[in-house]
């Protein structure tokens, strides 16, 4: 087994840097910060604060909010209205899932090979979407 096997090895804080190569804009963004995943009383909760660094504008702060919640051997991912979003299975190297959100399309490939250190690539298509989305994680 290569990774976490629970959804407890994620919990505390995970400083985090993201890189978004939006093809249709034809630009690449960055972002910065913290996501922090803690208890709660039905799992996790998966908060997210970034600093988000857009071509030819000033820096603007971000927020996400996921639901984790453990499933046998997965973790099943929620949006933060309880819309389900995607599994991430656990004790895998490198799990991919897919998530249809008519009419766009979303793959996740994640990466645990180092270990506490992992990423999250989303490949995003759509009418109106192109961009790829690399997320890597660090223990804090």
């Amino acid at each position: 087994m290569s990774g976490p096997g629970w959804i407890e090895d994620f919990e505390g804080e995970w400083i985090l840097t993201r890189v978004i190569n939006d093809r249709l804009a034809g630009q690449v963004l960055h972002a910065e910060g913290v996501a922090t995943l803690r208890r709660s009383e039905a799992g996790f909760v998966y908060d997210e604060e970034v600093r988000l660094h857009v071509p030819g504008q000033a820096p603007m702060r971000g927020t996400r909010r996921y639901l984790w919640r453990s499933a046998p051997g997965r973790i099943a991912i929620y949006f933060e209205d309880g819309r389900f979003f995607h599994n991430l299975t656990l004790g895998q190297p490198a799990p991919e899932d897919h998530h249809d959100c008519a009419p766009d399309s979303y793959d996740a490939a994640y990466d645990f090979a180092n270990w506490p250190r992992w990423s999250v690539r989303w490949s995003v298509s759509g009418p109106r979407k192109s961009y790829e989305m690399r997320t890597d994680f660090s223990p804090r």
